[in-house]
């Protein structure tokens, strides 16, 4: 039948995709920490983050880093609880607070905004509800000892809970993290994560474009997107553990359901070929999975291809996952990948329908986009 041959080339490209992610991991290896030590500004942006404050600040004072080379620009993204006294109590050295204007707000605006007064020659973005260790800032600025290097893209994992719903949170975290990093180490660089990432002063000036996308987040997408159209070979993911970040996942279902609304709503703007072609391959995958479950209930000889289908597409996900798990130290995650796989189709479809048709809250404020 035709549909069975269009599911088998859609499951071929599939492996063919994740293969090559899995090779891109392998292929990045640790780099020697140079001594170098430029001036770096290290720039997040806040909004309502009171019960972050106090940890942010600690470990942003913890940074082993030669101290008149490093400033924190903390941009107040009109915060309506107590963010912004907390910030003024610090006794950070080389630290200073931006408070935005009435009509600009949101991430982008904020990132912009702090970058154009960084006197740093790299930036180093994250966001306030993250820890680091006391090198984070020292390995990530390590990576432009290179000259080559314009942008570095950084480990990031969620806080480690118990329960069913954190593990699933942070299984499919970190296949969006391997995948990233994969794409990285083969050179096609399709996304990376905004709590963790560096790049050149210089170069975020001359190609950032985020004034021409509408959507409120997309930061770092949209910025490794623009590096790489003007700097194919530049970009670089940190493989180190002293570089990870870890950040909050969603407490609650709704929370969750939010965030990825959020996350996939962006991809209706993406440029990068690469991004689009992994995006639309990753849906048709696992729409021919959940077509395959349905054709089931009217024809079990399906089964037969069903179990094949699933079987090869269990077999390349876990092939990527497990050392993505080894890296955090996350094998306890590993006996979740099979139940993973049974849902995730579902899962992923309906956060894609929901996306282009729902509206969606993030820090106090309601989207459309």
């Amino acid at each position: 039948m035709l549909f069975i041959v269009l599911i088998s080339v859609i499951l071929f490209l599939y492996v063919l995709l994740i293969l090559g992610y899995v090779i891109g991991w392998f292929k990045t290896k640790e780099i020697s920490q140079e001594i170098f030590c430029p001036k770096v500004s290290i720039i997040i942006a806040i909004r309502n983050e009171e019960e972050c404050i106090v940890r942010l600040l600690k470990d942003l004072k913890s940074q082993i880093y030669t101290k008149d080379k490093l400033e924190v620009i903390l941009v107040n993204d009109h915060s309506t609880d107590n963010t912004l006294s907390l910030l003024e109590e610090s006794d950070l050295d080389n630290f200073q607070i931006i408070n935005m204007k009435e009509g600009e707000f949101g991430k982008k605006n904020a990132i912009s905004m702090a970058v154009s007064l960084a006197s740093g020659d790299i930036i180093l973005a994250s966001d306030a509800d993250c820890s680091f260790t006391p090198n984070w800032a020292r390995i990530m600025v390590s990576y432009f000892a290179n000259d080559h290097v314009k942008l570095v893209s950084g480990p990031v994992t969620f806080n480690r809970h118990d329960g069913v719903f954190q593990s699933f949170q942070s299984l499919e975290f970190l296949s969006l993290i391997v995948s990233g990093a994969g794409a990285i180490g083969i050179k096609n660089p399709i996304f990376c994560n905004g709590a963790n990432m560096a790049y050149r002063k210089e170069v975020f000036l001359e190609v950032n474009n985020f004034r021409e996308t509408n959507t409120v987040s997309g930061d770092d997408v949209f910025l490794l997107h623009s590096v790489k159209a003007k700097y194919s070979d530049s970009i670089v993911f940190a493989k180190k553990e002293d570089a990870i970040v870890t950040t909050s996942s969603e407490k609650n279902f709704s929370g969750f359901i939010n965030q990825r609304k959020r996350w996939a709503a962006k991809s209706s703007e993406y440029k990068d070929i690469a991004s689009i072609y992994a995006s639309y391959l990753v849906f048709f995958t696992n729409l021919s999975f959940v077509f395959l479950i349905a054709m089931l209930f009217y024809d079990n000889s399906f089964f037969s291809f069903f179990a094949l289908f699933f079987a090869i597409k269990f077999i390349v996900d876990f092939a990527l996952l497990f050392p993505i798990l080894k890296f955090f130290k996350r094998e306890d995650l590993i006996k979740w990948i099979l139940p993973f796989e049974l849902f995730y189709s579902f899962y992923i479809i309906l956060i894609i329908i929901l996306s282009l048709t729902k509206k969606f809250e993030w820090k106090g404020r309601t989207h459309s986009k």
